[in-house]
């Protein structure tokens, strides 16, 4: 969808891309970033964990020219399945932005969804940042996209990650709250596909109380506000946890599109 100032917006016909084994798989084009650059179609790509994807589905992802998968997901997690996509000459990359996940008994089932989440968000800042950094040196480099990255629901650790980089291009905060809204209906989708392919996955996840497993916007504008009251902005974060200007240079080199 094209705004009336001709800005891409979220809700864009080209942003999702289907997959029978992936239901939260979308492209971070379109967004306008610094002066006025659009941010590459078909280059950079957010999604929930891939290894449900059968063989021809792979040859899909091949087909869109990915070279890298960047899992930030825990070894826990890896241990349940991973991308296996190494013949058609996809990387993957595991760079864990949490030690362990969340356990249920821990949850508060009263939580303001916008306030927990963006507090766990804020919380990934220190402990994900090694995996953080590592995310943005592969992503600066020429051989390593198109890239895709991903966690257990494309929603949490891959929102955190997608805000810090879509900042980092110039995209404007609204937008960044408006892409991470979208995992909002992907989230029934997995409960749907959890219905028929995994009922037990289906019984863990109802046993989180709701607020966890939503996308409200508040959560994002709740991590963003904090970045730039602690750290000035996104680029200020990403310095001080050892991102020179030269990966962010190459970063912005290769993910968006030159000058009209």
């Amino acid at each position: 969808m094209i705004d009336r100032d001709g800005l891409v917006l979220p809700e864009h016909p080209d942003r999702r891309v289907t997959f029978a084994g992936a239901f939260n798989f979308r492209d971070l084009g379109g967004y306008q970033g610094l002066d006025g650059r659009p941010v590459r179609w078909r280059t950079l790509y957010r999604a929930d964990a891939l290894h449900r994807l059968e063989d021809d589905e792979l040859d899909v992802l091949g087909g869109l020219g990915v070279r890298a998968v960047l899992d930030l997901r825990t070894l826990g997690e890896i241990d349940r399945g991973r991308l296996q996509a190494d013949h058609l000459g996809i990387v993957h990359h595991h760079l864990p932005v949490l030690n362990e996940t969340w356990a249920p008994a821990e949850l508060d089932e009263n939580a303001d969804a916008a306030e927990i989440l963006g507090s766990l968000y804020v919380q990934m800042l220190d402990v994900g940042a090694p995996a953080l950094a590592g995310a943005l040196e592969l992503l600066a480099g020429t051989d390593n996209v198109p890239a895709v990255f991903h966690c257990a629901a494309g929603k949490d650790r891959t929102g955190v990650l997608a805000a810090i980089v879509l900042a980092l291009l110039g995209v404007a905060d609204e937008l960044i709250v408006a892409d991470y809204a979208l995992t909002a209906g992907a989230m029934e989708r997995l409960r749907d596909r959890l219905r028929t392919d995994n009922p037990e996955g289906l019984t863990a996840m109802n046993d989180q109380p709701e607020a966890y497993l939503a996308a409200p916007a508040g959560a994002m504008e709740h991590f963003l506000s904090h970045v730039h009251s602690a750290h000035g902005s996104i680029a200020g974060y990403v310095q001080e946890i050892g991102v020179d200007d030269d990966v962010v240079g190459r970063l912005r080199a290769g993910l968006l599109a030159p000058s009209s």
